[in-house]
Order: structure tokens, then sequence, then C-alpha cells
């Protein structure tokens, strides 16, 4: 009798000394967290596009920072919807932790995404405006307000009395919609003229027409703000083609190497800059906060700076023109 007394005694403490060890554990003993894993999916993945090379690069700091895993993938060219099509249906099957889109511009894109929300998949879009039922979180540069300033740094480089074309790229781009938006407001109390808005589907060949044919029917023309930098490179061509450099001031977006170029010989007048590796950075950030069940702002966005000529060698400028990339 004393036995199985003894006995049951010892499997009692046996049961409240397993809890107690498990208690102690759970409550002072931290768990490794999870490894979170982010997939983006960008516009273009190509060596050759330093703004998009430079998202990436904020993206990865903003993973390693966190401790994060992370895959960064996207079409080889800005135009290729049919190739970051797939890409988003594979996000379906793999199922990442959280995702990160920049979206090119077509309506089967959008469909793929609001695919990915009904999986309860945390989605942050990047740079490029969308209109969906359930918006995600969105980070991008401020495009309406780069518009103002584009539209200001015209006026200034005409003196005041502006008249000028609009070169874009697609008619269903949300992000030039945005740019061109921000340049009329900048110019609404002036007594500025602009000839119409022309569109050269992201070709700097057929920019380089329409800049062509407009300064020959437009002598009095004095500004062309070109809208993205295929728009920039083909006005650019027409401009000194037709010896107008100086008397058409250009007006473009973005920085790469070739408008670099450009701003130093004086025809590219001056360029707003966007800060793509913040954009990266923020929208990683972002994603990983979803995942650890923080509220997030609905939209952040970075600023734009204007470079000329003039400012284009300060060194804060200079971090813009020639960020630093690991390839």
């Amino acid at each position: 009798m004393r036995i199985q007394r003894a006995t049951l005694l010892l499997a009692i403490i046996f049961v409240i000394s397993c809890v107690y060890i498990i208690l102690y554990f759970k409550l002072f003993i931290p768990t490794p967290p999870q490894e979170r894993s982010v997939t983006v999916i960008l516009k273009e993945h190509n060596i050759r596009s330093e703004f998009w090379q430079t998202v990436s690069a904020g993206a990865e700091a903003a993973a390693k920072e966190a401790g994060a895993s992370i895959s960064i993938t996207g079409p080889l060219q800005e135009t290729d919807a049919e190739s970051q099509l797939q890409l988003l249906k594979g996000v379906l099957k793999q199922k990442p932790q959280a995702v990160v889109v920049a979206p090119i511009n077509d309506d089967r894109i959008m469909d793929e995404l609001k695919n990915i929300q009904d999986e309860d998949i945390p989605l942050v879009i990047i740079d490029t405006p969308l209109s969906l039922k359930s918006p995600p979180a969105f980070v991008s540069n401020d495009h309406v307000t780069a518009g103002v300033q584009a539209g200001k740094v015209a006026l200034e480089q005409t003196g005041g009395s502006l008249r000028a074309v609009i070169i874009s790229d697609f008619v269903t781009s949300g992000v030039s919609a945005e740019r061109e938006k921000g340049i009329r407001q900048a110019l609404e109390a002036s007594s500025s003229a602009i000839y119409g808005t022309f569109y050269c589907s992201d070709s700097e060949e057929r920019s380089y027409l329409i800049a062509k044919t407009l300064i020959r029917d437009h002598r009095d023309m004095n500004a062309i703000i070109a809208l993205n930098e295929s728009a920039a490179l083909g006005a650019a061509k027409a401009v000194k083609e037709a010896h107008r450099t100086g008397l058409v001031q250009l007006i473009g977006f973005d920085t790469s190497a070739s408008e670099i170029r450009l701003l130093e010989e004086g025809t590219l007048n001056a360029t707003v800059v966007q800060q793509p590796f913040n954009i990266g950075y923020l929208g990683v950030q972002t994603v990983l906060d979803l995942i650890n069940g923080k509220k997030v702002k609905p939209e952040t966005y970075t600023n734009s700076i204007v470079v000329t000529k003039a400012n284009m060698y300060s060194p804060e400028n200079q971090k813009l023109l020639f960020p630093f990339i690991d390839k």
C-alpha cells in the first residue's frame, strides 16, 4: 500500500515538474523566429536597367537588415506583360509569406494580383498606381509632385513664357498620367501653351519622329517635356538634329547613363530624378511589417529631385545619378 502511494506521489511530482518546465521554456526562453520570405516581382529585371537594379538593391538591403530571405525576379523588358503574368501565377503555387510587385499595366495582371489577395498573402505594390477595389499597401514616388517639379523647371528655363509639348509613353500608363497631371497643375496659373500630349509607345525612334515633326511645325515651341527615358532620348536626337539645342528646352525624367550624358552636354536641360533605392527598401520593409501583423500606411511616397547641369555634381545628386549597385 505504501509503495503504491509513493509511486502515485512520484508520478504527480513528475507531471507537475514537466508542466513547470514547459511553462518556463515558453515564458522565458525565446523561440527562434521563423525565417520570413519575400518574393519581389519587378516590371523589369535586367542588368541593363539602372532604375530597376537600384530598386532591387533597396529591396535586398531591407531584407538583409530584417534577416529575411528574398527572391527578386521580373521580365527582361518592361512591356512584357505575359512574362510577368506567368511569374505571378507561379507565386500562387509557391505561396511565399509575402509578395512585393511593380505591376505592368495590363488587366490580366490586375486579376492575378486580386487572386494573390484572395489567398491572404500580404501584398505591397510599388511604383505603379492601381485601381483595385481593396488596394494593398502602395509605395511609390509621388508622380504628381514630380510632374509639378517638371512643370516649374520648364517655366523657369523658358523665362515664364512656356510653349511646350508633352511626349508620353502610353495613354494607359498610370505613372505618366500622374506626371502629366502634375505638369498641368504647375502651369495652371501661367499663360503657358501646351500644344498637346503625344504618345511614343515607349519607343525612342517614335519619340524622335514625333519631336522632329513638332519642331518643324511649331517654330515658336521652346520646350519639350518627356515623361520617360525613351521619350527623352528620342526628343534629344531630334533637337540636336534640328540644331535647336538651347532654343528648345528639354525636360526629362529618370537617370540613365544616356540621359546623364545629355545633361552634361546641355541637350537635356533638367531631369526629375526618383529615389528607386528607397522605393525598393520601403516596399520590402512595409510587407515585412504586414507579416508581423503591424498596421502600415496605405500609401507611402518618396520624393523626387530636379537635377540640372548646374547642380548635377553636388554630392547628394551624384548619389542619385550614380547609385552604387553590387552586380
